[in-house]
C-alpha cells in the first residue's frame, strides 16, 4: 500500500532510523564506558612496587634446610615436616615448631628475615646450615559477579587483584568495573578497599598486591539489580493474583451451592 504522502513517509522513517542508530550509538558507548579495563590513568602511571608478603598465623610454609658441606645427614630430621601435605604450619601464637630449635617466631616476619632467624639458630647443631623458606600457597576469596567464585590458591608469593580476577573467570557482565572492594585483616581490624578496574590507578592501590586470607567482592550493577527487584516483584505480584483468584473461586463455588 503506497502511503498518502510519501516524502512526509519518507522523512518520518529516516528521522526513525537516525533516531535508532543515535540511541544504539550511545548505548554502546555507555556500555564501553562501564565494562572496558584501563580507561584512563595509563600515561600518568608510576612503577608497581609489590611486596614480600608478611607471615601470619595459620599459613602453611615449607621449610628446607641443608648444609653448605657435603654431609647433608645432619639435616635430615629437620626436613621431615616437608614431607606432609602442610609442611610447617604457623600456629595462633605466631610460632613455627622446628626439631630441636622448638617453637620459632614466624608471624610478622617475611620468608627472608625468618630464613636468616632459622640459620642463626640452626649454626650451632649444623656446620654452614642454609635455609630456604617458601609459602606453601597464597589463598584469597573471590566473591559476587564473577564467572567462577570460590577460594583461589596460587602457588607464588605475589599475587594480584588481577591474578584474582583471572583464576575466577574474569567480572560477568554484571559486576561493578568500578567498585571492587576488598577486605582485609590488618593487626586485628578488618579494613576495606575499594579499586577502580577502568583505571591506572588501580596499580597504585594498597590492595592492588593481595595478601593471605584477602576477600575480593565484586558487586552487581544497578542495572542488575533493578532487573532483579522487577523480577522478584513480578513473581509477588503474580502469587498474589494466583491467590485472589483461588479465594474467588472458593467464594462463588460455596455461593453458588448454598443459594442452589
Amino acid at each position: 500500500m503506497i502511503p498518502r504522502n510519501p516524502i512526509k513517509h519518507l522523512i518520518t522513517t529516516s528521522l526513525f532510523i537516525c533516531s535508532f542508530l543515535f540511541f544504539s550509538c550511545r548505548s554502546s558507548k555507555e556500555i564501553n564506558k562501564e565494562s572496558i579495563y584501563f580507561q584512563r590513568g595509563l600515561d600518568s602511571m608510576g612503577q608497581v612496587k609489590l611486596q614480600d608478603l608478611v607471615i601470619q598465623p595459620n599459613d602453611g610454609l615449607s621449610i628446607q634446610i641443608y648444609s653448605k658441606t657435603p654431609n647433608q645427614e645432619q639435616t635430615a630430621m629437620y626436613n621431615l615436616a616437608n614431607a606432609g601435605s602442610l609442611g610447617y604450619v604457623v600456629n595462633n601464637n605466631g610460632m613455627v615448631e622446628i626439631a630441636v630449635l622448638g617453637d620459632v617466631p614466624a608471624a610478622g616476619l617475611t620468608r627472608a628475615q625468618l630464613q636468616q632467624s632459622i640459620v642463626d639458630k640452626l649454626s650451632v647443631y649444623i656446620k654452614s646450615p642454609a635455609v630456604l623458606v617458601r609459602f606453601a600457597d597464597v589463598k584469597v576469596n573471590v566473591l559476587g559477579e564473577v564467572s567462577a567464585p570460590g577460594i583461589k590458591s596460587f602457588a607464588k608469593e605475589r599475587v594480584t587483584i588481577i591474578d584474582a580476577i583471572s583464576a575466577a573467570g574474569d567480572l560477568t557482565i554484571a559486576g561493578k568495573r568500578h567498585d571492587v572492594m576488598i577486605i582485609r585483616e590488618e593487626n586485628g581490624r578488618r579494613n576495606a578497599y575499594t579499586i577502580d578496574l577502568r583505571s591506572g590507578s588501580l596499580f597504585q592501590s594498597p590492595a592492588y598486591q593481595l595478601r593471605q586470607n584477602d576477600i575480593v567482592y565484586v558487586g552487581s550493577t544497578d542495572k542488575k539489580l533493578r532487573q532483579m527487584n522487577r523480577k522478584t516483584d513480578g513473581q509477588s505480584g503474580l502469587q498474589i493474583a494466583m491467590t485472589v483468584l483461588s479465594v474467588a473461586t472458593t467464594l462463588i463455588y460455596l455461593i453458588s451451592t448454598f443459594f442452589n
